[in-house]
């Protein structure tokens, strides 16, 4: 199966439009976002309602949770989490955070798993220079051969033996000198990031 992993979308709407069209010419057979959904963008709700609308299966991101969970909120966030949740829980709306902060903390298909950040903790920091032992011990035990995560907004492949850990990338706000939109396809074990140009000024 050729499954897509699309996330750190941020409100950013048209990243999500321009990669919508790459996905066209790569027809993947799955669809999955990452988490971080909508927080940190000019377009909130119109993120939540188009991904809504292609019934792709979703994990819950950090800026996802924080606008409801506020006690699982890790103390050195809650300064920024406070500012960007009040404004975002006005643009949302009550009914689009219930279904965003009802997401799953994990998604799994064939041979792949899909996480924001950790298993069990879509707040953790996993650098893409962590090390192999680090990456193993986080992610093995999850037990399939491909885990996918995002959150750190860097792409990188690490294969490990018999796991390969990636990050998917972002498609908004990038931290690894890139500031396409990107994401990743993964299909027997083959690893694939996609950079997509849009208008980052729109």
């Amino acid at each position: 199966m050729r499954i897509a992993i699309v996330s750190d979308i941020h409100g950013n709407l048209p990243a999500l439009e321009a990669v919508l069209a790459d996905l066209a010419s790569a027809r993947p057979d799955l669809v999955v976002q990452g988490g971080d959904l909508a927080v940190g963008g000019p377009n909130p709700a119109a993120v939540i309602d188009r991904v809504r609308e292609l019934r792709w299966p979703s994990v819950l991101g950090n800026t996802d949770a924080m606008l409801d969970h506020v006690l699982t909120i890790p103390e050195r966030e809650r300064r920024f989490v406070g500012r960007s949740a009040a404004h975002s829980r006005d643009l949302l709306g009550a009914e689009r955070i219930a279904w965003l902060t009802s997401r799953p903390m994990e998604w799994r298909g064939d041979d792949v798993a899909v996480v924001h950040a950790t298993p069990g903790d879509c707040w953790a920091q996993v650098r893409q220079d962590a090390s192999d032992d680090s990456l193993q011990a986080t992610y093995g035990p999850l037990g399939v051969p491909v885990v996918v995560y995002g959150h750190i907004h860097h792409a990188y492949v690490r294969r490990l033996g018999g796991l390969t850990v990636v990050n998917s990338g972002s498609l908004s706000l990038a931290r690894d000198g890139d500031v396409r939109a990107t994401y990743a396809l993964v299909e027997d074990g083959r690893v694939e990031h996609r950079r997509v140009a849009y208008d980052v000024s729109a």
